[in-house]
């Protein structure tokens, strides 16, 4: 296995366990705040984490080489609008014990992603693929017949996500 998508896989397998089981945790614990402020405070220490990345690693001059171009500045504040979203979402899911419904976005997010793939950037497609995304259309169907609500939280947190990603890697966007 190539080591890119090995270290990829560890790394999309981390960051889930990190936002799916800790971040469960540290949510239920702060629940008393309320779920809009905590997505505030999410937002400010994030941005604090990027002016101090951003400093360690000399990146300012790609950052302004960003924000002179305005078509890749309004991408990425829509992005950022849309990550504010999905962090909300899955914070009052938590908040409100909605973890199943929101839980169920990202069970469908990597197959959304292949979708989206072959969808916006053109990627190659295969059978495979095809019948990929065929089982998990059908799985999905079966999982809502027998849901006893339509669990709004899961198309949320799933598509807010992709549309991130297929964003960012539409125009080429480095993490």
């Amino acid at each position: 296995m190539n080591k890119k998508i090995l270290h990829g896989i560890l790394f999309g397998a981390g960051a889930s366990f990190w936002w799916g089981v800790i971040g469960v945790f540290y949510f239920k614990s702060v629940a008393f705040v309320g779920p809009i402020e905590l997505v505030i405070h999410r937002t400010i220490w994030t941005a604090f984490l990027l002016l101090i990345t951003t400093t360690l690693y000399s990146k300012w001059s790609a950052i302004r080489l960003i924000l002179k171009n305005q078509k890749k500045t309004l991408l990425l504040l829509t992005t950022g609008i849309l990550i504010f979203i999905n962090w909300s979402t899955w914070i009052y899911a938590v908040v409100t014990n909605r973890l199943i419904d929101a839980s169920f976005g990202y069970y469908i997010m990597p197959i959304l992603s292949v979708f989206f793939g072959i969808i916006f950037l053109n990627e190659p497609y295969n059978k495979q693929k095809i019948v990929s995304v065929l089982l998990v259309v059908i799985s999905v169907v079966y999982l809502l017949i027998n849901f006893s609500s339509v669990p709004w939280d899961w198309f949320n947190s799933s598509n807010y996500m992709e549309y991130i990603f297929t964003v960012k890697k539409k125009n080429k966007y480095k993490s």
